[in-house]
């Protein structure tokens, strides 16, 4: 149950685990021309299919690690309380919501701008943005 973790870091890695995944991979596929269609309809109902699995597993998983109500014998912060309680729902919902409509928008996109500048300037666009994002990650 303890692991060396507080209950703030257990949950915290709960959610990252727990998380769909995919982005980076779409970018991979974009970078070395793989499948990119199925790389991007995996992200896309991974994470449609997070909407109610996510929440799922972070119940069941904290029940398992922590029980319902926490446990009550240790220091951490909030041990009393239901660990649960602790997971901002709302900002994990607002994150759902902004990769379902940026795969949503492209879809779009792609369905209706048959341009092979717009392809090609989209293309540039994410590699761009996919860069970005690992140098900000490292930044940071």
């Amino acid at each position: 149950k303890n692991n060396g973790l507080t209950q703030a870091m257990g949950i915290t890695l709960l959610v990252v685990t727990a998380s769909p995944g995919g982005s980076y991979s779409n970018w991979w596929c974009s970078t070395f021309n793989a499948d990119l269609a199925l790389s991007v309809a995996m992200t896309a109902l991974s994470t449609i299919l997070s909407i109610a699995l996510l929440p799922a597993n972070l119940f069941l998983y904290s029940h398992l690690a922590y029980g319902l109500d926490g446990d009550k014998g240790t220091e951490d912060e909030d041990a009393g309380g239901a660990v649960i309680h602790s997971v901002d729902f709302g900002a994990l919902f607002l994150s759902l919501g902004i990769v379902i409509a940026a795969i949503v928008s492209g879809l779009y996109s792609s369905y209706y701008m048959s341009s092979h500048t717009f392809q090609r300037m989209a293309n540039r666009g994410g590699t761009l943005s996919g860069i970005l994002l690992i140098l900000f990650s490292i930044v940071l």
